[in-house]
């Protein structure tokens, strides 16, 4: 089952490629200098990044060229990842926004890249193949980040006049124009590297995730000295000394935890009473874990989830299933989960006409959507690494995130309501364990929504090992895990 139980893949920053830079036009210049940042997944020293930076012109325009190459091995479903990034910012010196970026990322078999040119008040996109050419128009006064320095936090929330301050951000993961927001929670002194900073301490809101970080910015030259995640990713500055500390990061402490039980035939689980203590990011409501087939009592404060949920799972036999082709104007209410999407492109010519392929002569939307749920089954292999709907089709693997969005476009393709929920589920991992996870849910009329994961090959059900904690969002979602004991559970003979 390793191949079809696969987690969220690790995400570190922007996925841009490296290209050649000298079409620039750019004269480099002596002065030059260079550090190292440690990475750590949860206490874990599996990783690390040799920063460059040096002092340039672009015609009679002084920037910095920032170089940054990253390294970073973790073991995951018993198979080592190593992940190599590739990042380069062409700084103005005047404003601290970057005027040109590139970079590259390879895990396992994804490589993804682009690069980015600032002109005009617009910013250029291009895939690392070429294939897409997008311009955003920026908006005044947007920042344009790059990874290390943050030049704007240490000027206004550096002094302690202000204490909390949005910013309109380029998101180079996105290409979109977000909001964050920073709180000042105080200052410290830090020693790190044989150096002394004086910095201010921020927490910083990504609205895409959900996460919160902390991040300390040096007062004097506005770079992050250190970053610590909800996720248990660690950065910080360090010395050379830190190529000689590498071991392999344990992903699978954070992904999955260890349980009270063993279920050998886990698909037959039918009811599981469950006593948690976990935190969701982002967090969830009680709309999102009190649905049919689960019921949540306990308490929710603030990102912490503690109290039992009682899962059971009654297979859904098609009755009164909605005709098909479905008469969409019946589903107005339900119309957000029969558009495309970014990652879910129900639109997209390729997958509209191999859902039509796939879904040809069904008698009822429930038969359609499981003749869909087999074809994601039987087509897409497992994986570690994330993609969206048409990057899973093309590619024929990913993992449970990428297999979920391939399933709900296939499904508005053919015009029945689908979405992607995500939550934990029980698998057989370490003697028994729950693991972090995502599937659909499917709309049928009177029948409401009924989940199938199609990761396990649950193709028209789902197992009462699986516990949801709301639709998917955002691009990542964590669950820390505390405690998971099963109190009780059934199965199906």
């Amino acid at each position: 089952m390793k191949k079809n139980i696969a987690i969220y893949s690790l995400s570190l920053l922007a996925v841009l490629s490296l290209v050649a830079c000298s079409d620039r036009g750019q004269k480099e210049e002596n002065s030059s200098s260079g550090y190292y940042v440690a990475i750590e997944i949860n206490g874990d020293l599996c990783g690390y990044s040799r920063i460059h930076l040096s002092d340039s012109t672009i015609g009679e325009e002084k920037i910095r060229i920032l170089r940054q190459n990253t390294w970073l091995n973790f073991e995951a479903m018993g198979k080592v990842i190593n992940q190599r990034q590739r990042f380069t910012y062409f700084i103005d010196s005047s404003k601290g926004n970057f005027i040109y970026h590139d970079s590259y990322i390879k895990q396992g078999n994804l490589e993804m890249g682009g690069y980015m040119h600032v002109e005009n008040g617009k910013v250029r996109v291009t895939t690392l193949e070429g294939r897409q050419d997008t311009v955003v128009v920026l908006p005044e006064n947007v920042v344009l980040p790059n990874t290390q320095f943050f030049p704007w936090l240490a000027d206004d929330l550096g002094t302690g006049e202000l204490t909390e301050k949005s910013y309109t951000v380029f998101d180079v993961r996105t290409n979109r124009i977000t909001e964050f927001t920073y709180i000042r929670l105080g200052e410290e002194r830090l020693d790190l590297a044989g150096g002394h900073y004086d910095a201010v301490l921020l927490s910083e809101s990504d609205p895409m995730t959900g996460m919160k970080t902390k991040m300390w910015i040096d007062k004097k030259s506005g770079r992050c000295l250190r970053r610590e995640s909800q996720n248990h990713l660690s950065m910080y500055l360090t010395d050379a000394s830190v190529l000689k500390k590498i071991k392999t990061g344990r992903w699978d402490d954070l992904a999955f935890i260890k349980t009270n039980r063993s279920v050998k035939d886990f698909h037959k689980l039918s009811y599981m009473k469950i006593q948690a203590v976990l935190e969701p990011v982002p967090p969830v409501s009680r709309e999102d874990i009190n649905i049919p087939g689960q019921r949540f009592s306990g308490r929710i404060d603030g990102d912490l989830v503690e109290g039992i949920f009682e899962i059971s799972q009654d297979k859904y036999d098609g009755q009164e299933a909605p005709s098909f082709p479905s008469d969409t104007t019946l589903y107005a209410f339900l119309g957000r989960w029969l558009q495309a999407e970014e990652r879910i492109a129900s639109d997209d010519p390729e997958l509209v006409a191999k859902a039509k392929e796939i879904t040809e002569g069904s008698g009822d939307s429930w038969e359609a959507s499981c003749r869909i749920g087999r074809w994601v089954a039987e087509n897409i292999k497992g994986a570690l690494e994330d993609g969206t709907a048409r990057e899973t089709f093309d590619r024929r693997w990913g993992n449970c995130a990428s297999q979920s969005l391939l399933m709900a476009a296939l499904c508005r393709a053919a015009g029945i309501p689908a979405r992607v929920v995500w939550g934990c589920v029980y698998t057989p991992e370490k003697g028994g364990s729950f693991g972090h996870h995502a599937w659909n849910e499917i709309y049928m009329g009177r029948a409401g929504w009924i989940p199938v994961d199609v990761t396990l090959r649950e193709t028209d059900y789902v197992n009462a090992g699986h516990l949801r904690l709301g639709i998917l969002h955002t691009r990542q979602t964590v669950i820390n895990f505390r405690e998971m004991e099963i109190l009780e559970l059934r199965t199906t003979e």
